[in-house]
């Protein structure tokens, strides 16, 4: 097969099944430029890849993924079954693969090949990897030929769906690398050798695969293997990650973020609402001179965010000017911290993305310092995947509550744990119970958090809130 280069254009599916040895059936057209595993999210056009998970097989679906429009399938024949005959029949392109995920995998490093992008980001943490990559989307939007994840993809699947998504031109590709395991960053570092890194926090989280705190660094430390790093941007002020990189290889220049960093230096930050909108004032002090942003972002957590997009839009030549104003109209993602005031009159923080100790502390303690006329409220679901350490995790949580006027309980780890400053009645079960106990507790002005894991599907309690207009 003839190399190609950037300059010309998207693969066809022909060539995108020959770079990975693979046949195709079909018409030969352009490879979509938007893939999904989840037949569910397939719109008209996309390709959908029928990838076997541990619970579920994407073979099994295929059929779905047609109804909805799919113009390309990924899948293996022999698990396909007479799908792939109603594919051709439906004149839909199909390339077939015996490891459907070994294909993605294998696809996303030749097409990587073919890009050849100036630089690679790539961002880990414990806490507050998409919002970071979304603060150096903002801060490099005056670049050429950024790309980013559509949505948090930060596992080897993510990555690349990601890189395979990426458009032709692209010259900065920007990557989240997540873990529940160890080894798996590593491989992600490897394969897609990110030659900026950003670590931003270490804390306890995935702790049924990676034990602890000390499995979760030594996790994070896996971007290091990276033969493509030459910076590596992190949170200084934690101390057992500034400790393991205090003889950072010679190869890597440290590009430290926090408030006693020598680099980049959060020397004022500062949370409050203003007018049902939050603010956060944040001044940096920086190799190149200070920097004042006004943000409307939740909580004082985030600057740590911005002192990362500024190192990396420092490397990259980003005028500090146009780092300030990108920052400034910064707005947070729905389910991380997007605060705003509903139309019955409450201050809502949706922080339901997930949950882990770290962000569910940082996220009450930003609830309790918060200036509001009325009460603070929390709802809140259980932090999964924290092993043996679950109990005491919820129980240490249970401090941050000092300062809100009262939490709602969802999940069996909050029930395990015996925490006297809480009363039974703000347990609940179920979301049906919810409307009942916000009737009795809550009024207009007050200010609600909510957050939890994603099992807990803690958004639904925000749309039941907001869908309430009968007050005491």
């Amino acid at each position: 097969m003839k190399r190609r280069s950037r300059k010309d254009g998207r693969w066809t599916i022909s060539e995108a099944a020959r770079a990975i040895g693979a046949q195709f059936s079909g018409p030969d057209i352009p490879l979509p430029v938007s893939f999904c595993i989840d037949s569910r999210e397939v719109l008209p056009g996309d390709l959908f890849l029928a990838l076997e998970g541990e619970t579920r097989d994407g073979h099994s679906f295929i059929a779905e993924s047609i109804s909805r429009g799919a113009g390309t399938l990924i899948l293996d024949p022999d698990r396909a079954g007479e799908t792939v005959s109603t594919a051709l029949e439906n004149n839909i392109p199909v390339i077939l693969a015996k490891d459907t995920g070994k294909a993605l995998k294998e696809l996303s490093l030749k097409w990587l090949e073919v890009l050849d992008p100036k630089e690679i980001i790539g961002i880990t943490g414990t806490v507050g990897k998409t919002t970071t990559r979304e603060m150096i989307r903002a801060v490099l939007s005056g670049l050429k030929g950024v790309h980013c994840a559509r949505k948090s993809f930060n596992t080897w699947i993510g990555c690349a769906l990601t890189v395979v998504e990426a458009p032709n031109d692209t010259d900065l590709l920007v990557l989240e690398f997540g873990t529940n395991h160890p080894g798996e960053i590593r491989s992600m570092a490897e394969d897609y050798r990110p030659g900026i890194g950003v670590i931003t926090e270490v804390g306890p989280g995935h702790l049924e695969g990676l034990k602890t705190i000390e499995g979760v660094l030594k996790a994070k430390m896996e971007l290091m293997e990276s033969p493509s790093l030459k910076y590596l941007s992190y949170n200084y002020d934690n101390t057992l990650l500034s400790r393991a990189l205090c003889n950072i290889k010679e190869s890597v220049t440290g590009l430290p973020v926090g408030k006693k960093s020598p680099l980049y230096r959060i020397s004022h930050s500062r949370f409050e609402f203003v007018d049902g909108l939050p603010r956060l004032e944040m001044v940096f002090k920086t190799p190149s001179g200070e920097r004042q942003i006004c943000s409307e972002l939740f909580g004082e957590h985030n600057a740590y965010a911005a002192g990362f997009a500024i190192a990396v839009a420092d490397i990259l030549g980003v005028p500090p000017e146009e780092q300030v104003l990108s920052l400034s109209e910064f707005k947070a993602l729905p389910g991380r911290g997007k605060a705003y005031l509903s139309c019955n009159g409450f201050y809502i923080i949706d922080d339901t993305y997930n949950a882990n100790p770290l962000s569910m502390a940082g996220s009450l303690a930003a609830l309790s310092n918060m200036n509001c006329k009325g009460k603070k409220w929390a709802v809140l679901g259980g932090m999964g995947e924290l092993g043996e350490e679950s109990d005491r995790l919820h129980r240490d949580i249970s401090r941050f509550f000092r300062g809100i006027d009262g939490v709602f309980l969802l999940g069996e780890p909050w029930r395990k744990v015996f925490i006297p400053e809480i009363p039974d009645n703000c347990m609940f079960s179920s979301m049906e119970e919810l409307e009942g106990l916000f009737l009795s507790n809550l009024s207009t002005g007050d200010a609600v958090l909510f957050k939890g894991s994603r099992s807990y599907r803690i958004e639904r309690a925000v749309g039941i809130l907001e869908g309430l207009s009968s007050w005491k």
